[in-house]
């Protein structure tokens, strides 16, 4: 009897499963709240270092290298007579198109490339001269051929950024699993349902990561197009402070270029990517460069 009454009290302390599984529950989510705070405190600290290093840097080289609080002056300054903004939607438009028309081709072409061996041994040489070719080149020639406009410039923001994206798409394709393929098709799947639900999926990875990549890269790039031979955009206004020996005017727009990057990146392309892999489990998404 006694021993049935310790079986019974026993039982009776013993967590039930569901319980259990709430306690685990929240013991991930504690966990989870103490990383989020960890990892938000060391970006503090990661950008806060890059703003006391510049600080630092103000200080001992003097006039030749503006503090942050000088350049963020001369920004609100440029922001209130309009000429930031300004420049600074003229860089993005550019950047967009520029940017839009290279990833469509580039995924297109990539994936071709990747499936066809003959595709890929014909455009092999386009492909080659496009990535072994100084950048610069293709901005200069460009104005030469087509006149120092915005056509001009966009046109060679995409061959400067299209054979980058084709690379990595054709080997996204190729590591693509054909076994998944074979049996979509065994259980007579559409070639739209295979490349929608089997192929699709797969590239995903390669073609966000590579669109973050790309956008980056189009970013640095439209700065240089801009620098030789237009008359609008951050890239001019970069030009034309150099012009003059303008430090903190060179570091407002580039800090300024920095961090509509840095907001795009994060918020747009980390958002798209998050939205793209929800059906896996959770990424840390970071910013590229």
């Amino acid at each position: 009897m006694n021993h049935d009454a310790q079986s019974g009290g026993a039982a009776e302390r013993s967590p039930r499963p569901d319980e259990a599984a709430a306690g685990r529950a929240a013991a991930r989510q504690r966990k989870s709240l103490r990383e989020g705070g960890v990892s938000t405190a060391l970006r503090l600290v990661s950008y806060a270092s890059l703003i006391a290093l510049w600080a630092y840097g103000a200080n001992a080289l003097g006039a030749v290298l503006p503090g942050p609080l000088e350049t963020l002056r001369f920004i609100a300054r440029e922001y209130e007579r309009g000429t930031l903004l300004f420049h600074l939607w003229v860089t993005t438009q550019r950047v967009l198109v520029a940017f839009a028309i290279a990833l469509s081709s580039g995924v297109a072409l990539g994936a071709v490339m990747g499936l066809s061996r003959r595709v890929d041994d014909l455009l092999q040489g386009w492909l080659i001269t496009t990535l072994t070719v100084p950048r610069i080149l293709l901005f200069v020639v460009s104005y030469l051929l087509l006149g120092l406009n915005d056509r001009a410039l966009v046109i060679a923001l995409i061959i400067t950024v299209l054979p980058t994206i084709v690379v990595s798409i054709r080997e996204g394709t190729r590591a693509i699993d054909g076994k998944l393929v074979d049996m979509a098709y065994a259980f007579r799947r559409s070639r739209a349902q295979v490349w929608w639900k089997v192929v699709l999926p797969q590239l995903m990875p390669f073609v966000v990561g590579t669109a973050r990549g790309s956008l980056a890269l189009s970013w640095k790039m439209v700065v240089l197009g801009e620098l030789l031979g237009r008359t609008s955009g951050v890239g001019y206004q970069i030009s034309f402070y150099f012009q003059f020996f303008n430090m903190v005017g060179i570091l407002a727009y580039g800090v300024t270029m920095m961090v509509l990057l840095a907001i795009i990146d994060l918020w747009i392309m980390g958002a798209l990517q998050r939205r793209v892999f929800r059906w896996r489990s959770p990424v840390k998404v970071g910013s590229v460069g």
